[in-house]
């Protein structure tokens, strides 16, 4: 999978400020691990030159990054009604932006081609 163009990505809207978890979108999870969810594992955020590990976690919600999310939350100023945009690069990686609440909501982004400028999503 070459991870710049067809890499899965999900948005996420922050709903409240000092956000503790993020709940990852059920079909993102099934096409990035399966049924095999690294549980045990941390998996690996980037933003620029900023580098996180963050456990993830089963809830009653789902999948959610959970401990270690609250220290990405603090270092990139997220903040209620941002998007946060995850791209997939691997099954334990992923690249983190951080956006204006521009976008819509129920928005699942199923490629990007950066050097197009063009972002392909499904809206539910």
């Amino acid at each position: 999978m070459d991870p710049m163009n067809n890499s899965p990505s999900f948005l996420k809207l922050i709903q409240e400020d000092d956000q503790i978890f993020l709940q990852i979108p059920n079909d993102f999870a099934s096409m990035i691990w399966g049924d095999q969810p690294p549980y045990k594992d941390s998996v690996k955020i980037v933003d620029g030159n900023k580098l996180w590990f963050v456990r993830l976690k089963k809830t009653d919600v789902g999948h959610v990054l959970a401990d270690g999310f609250t220290k990405v939350v603090r270092d990139s100023c997220i903040r209620k009604n941002k998007y946060l945009m995850f791209q997939s690069f691997g099954q334990s990686s992923f690249f983190l932006m951080v956006f204006k609440s521009f976008v819509h909501q129920y928005c699942f982004i199923s490629k990007i081609t950066p050097d197009k400028d063009v972002i392909v999503s499904s809206h539910g």
